[in-house]
């Protein structure tokens, strides 16, 4: 009579045991290792991006890389949905305890979290999109969106670092946080726009307008019509 593997209920031979744990283990021992592999790399990312920011754009901006930009574009998102969140919450109780002589404590929305969250989300991406698409299609480079997805995305890690900062002084200081939030605003647009034009190809000349072009449709997309689809 035929046996079977209790586990899988994959038919033995000749009684031999089945190598479905074996091959299980294997998995688990490979997808730790690319965990602890792509934790390494964020790591490294957050440090070089600020210790030599050129080197470290031309290894990330890579299209094998482009699973840890989505991580680095989603922290990044998720803090400043958090940055937001605290910000109106503060100010609320600070007007409430100031003007209106009642306590600090302040209750504000989730929708004051996710809508940030989200509008980073697509601001990264629709940025991303647009360079590729003024790159590729419309100017004939040989761009790579993936490439550009992990320029954008290693560039995000210097935001990430100045509103976790920002935060800090929200409690403190909050015109201070908002000077710094706009200070990790422009180091962004400097660095993106040095490594991108390492990244292509397109002549020199017309790199600032197209970069130009693609971050004023951007913020046009997410200041405004997004707004108007979803709130």
């Amino acid at each position: 009579m035929a046996k079977f593997c209790t586990n899988c209920g994959k038919k033995l031979v000749d009684g031999r045991p089945c190598d479905c744990m074996k091959k299980q283990s294997k998995k688990v021992e490979e997808v730790e290792s690319n965990a602890g592999d792509m934790l390494n790399d964020f790591l490294e990312a957050f440090k070089g991006i600020f210790a030599k920011p050129v080197e470290t754009m031309k290894k990330y901006a890579n299209s094998s890389k482009i699973i840890l930009a989505m991580i680095m574009i989603a922290v990044n998102s998720l803090v400043f949905g958090l940055y937001v969140y605290l910000f109106a919450k503060e100010s609320i109780g600070l007007f409430s305890s100031s003007l209106l002589g009642i306590g600090r404590a302040a209750s504000v929305p989730a929708s004051v979290f996710f809508w940030p969250f989200l509008f980073m989300i697509v601001f990264f991406f629709a940025l991303a999109g647009l360079l590729y698409l003024f790159c590729g299609p419309v100017l004939k480079d040989e761009a790579d969106f993936k490439e550009i997805v992990g320029l954008v995305g290693v560039n995000a890690l210097l935001t990430t670092v100045t509103i976790l900062v920002a935060l800090i002084f929200i409690f403190i200081k909050p015109v201070i946080s908002i000077i710094l939030l706009a200070i990790g605003g422009v180091m962004y647009l400097l660095n993106t726009y040095h490594g991108f034009t390492n990244l292509v190809g397109i002549d020199k000349n017309k790199m600032m307008y197209v970069f130009t072009a693609s971050y004023a449709i951007t913020l046009f997309i997410v200041c405004y019509i997004l707004p108007k689809i979803f709130m």
